[in-house]
């Protein structure tokens, strides 16, 4: 008996213990009237190393909303969007967020409420805009106090519910390098490139692109701008590298022609696409060296000499021997 009574003890104790967490964990949840909506811009680069331009990203309501369960006939515009601004270099590998607010109407009636929203596409070089539909569901339900504005956000192609849409900065390097091959190739010699490098139409781009690298003497510049055909000095072991290119910039590059040299080259002209790209040009210059000797004969007269040499050894102390 006694041990039924602690039993059923146990029971209504663990039964409380629930009750009130549930209580609890329903209090916790109970939904509040939202007045804005977040939605999140994650901006992120494609490649380390890379600097990303300043841009806002901002949304903008494509068409009419829609209503459902309600005795609404149709749904109010949204208010106020308010875009995420992001500073020069701002973007990481790993990703930086910044925040969309897009401010919610007063609703008359209860009822789900969706509206598309697409983001409005810019116009800087390298940076990828979210081109899906974005899905935001309200759904308006009686409150204690009035009617709550109950917000979910998620993309239309997937369904999946999200709050979070990805910009990417897509940037890469140029390098160009020098090496001079050959018995008569000056090491010290400099020789003359021209790069001129193009954006496409419609994209805005940086004022100019930083340059480093080559030689101190050479006096290159340190910098080169889109559509205008800027002249560089290399020499043996010599490399320049023209730093964050938006991905879709397409350069030529061409050596002027040295006397006495035959050039190669290791990499064509072609639009950026990738973290580093290359162009490798390689100058050789070779010729005969006058020794005065004919070096195809010189080992038969080394034989010869040698032969001459031991022969007259030979006699010598012969000779020695016959005069004793």
């Amino acid at each position: 008996m006694k041990k039924t009574k602690k039993l059923l003890a146990c029971l209504i104790a663990a039964a409380t213990m629930f009750t009130m967490g549930s209580t609890a964990f329903a209090a916790d949840t109970t939904p509040t009237d939202q007045e804005t909506v977040t939605v999140k811009k994650v901006y992120m680069l494609t490649n380390e190393g890379t600097t990303s331009p300043a841009e806002t990203f901002t949304l903008e309501q494509v068409g009419k909303g829609s209503v459902s369960d309600s005795e609404a006939t149709m749904a109010p515009d949204l208010g106020t969007i308010t875009g995420a601004e992001f500073a020069k270099g701002a973007a990481t590998v790993d990703g930086t967020t910044g925040n969309i607010t897009v401010a919610l109407p007063a609703y008359d009636n209860v009822g789900i409420y969706e509206y598309t929203l697409r983001e409005v596409a810019g116009t800087k070089a390298g940076v990828n805009y979210y081109g899906n539909d974005i899905k935001l569901k309200v759904t308006v339900v009686n409150g204690t106090n009035g009617k709550l504005r109950i917000a979910a956000v998620h993309t239309e192609s997937t369904g999946k519910k999200s709050d979070s849409f990805v910009n990417t900065y897509s940037a890469g390097t140029l390098d160009i390098s020098k090496t001079v091959e050959g018995n008569l190739g000056d090491k010290d010699k400099y020789f003359e490139f021209k790069v001129t490098l193009r954006g496409v139409e419609g994209k805005t781009y940086e004022e100019s692109y930083a340059v480093t690298g080559g030689s101190e003497g050479a006096s290159n510049p340190t910098s080169i701008k889109i559509g205008e055909e800027t002249t560089f000095k290399l020499k043996h072991g010599d490399t320049i590298s023209i730093k964050n290119l938006p991905y879709g910039v397409s350069y030529t590059v061409t050596e002027t022609a040295a006397a006495g040299y035959t050039t190669t080259r290791n990499g064509d002209d072609s639009t950026v696409n990738a973290a580093d790209q290359k162009v490798e040009f390689t100058n050789t210059r070779t010729g005969d060296v006058d020794t005065g000797v004919n070096l195809t004969t010189l080992p038969y007269i080394l034989v010869f000499a040698g032969v001459i040499v031991i022969a007259g050894a030979a006699f010598i102390t012969r000779r020695r021997k016959f005069e004793d």
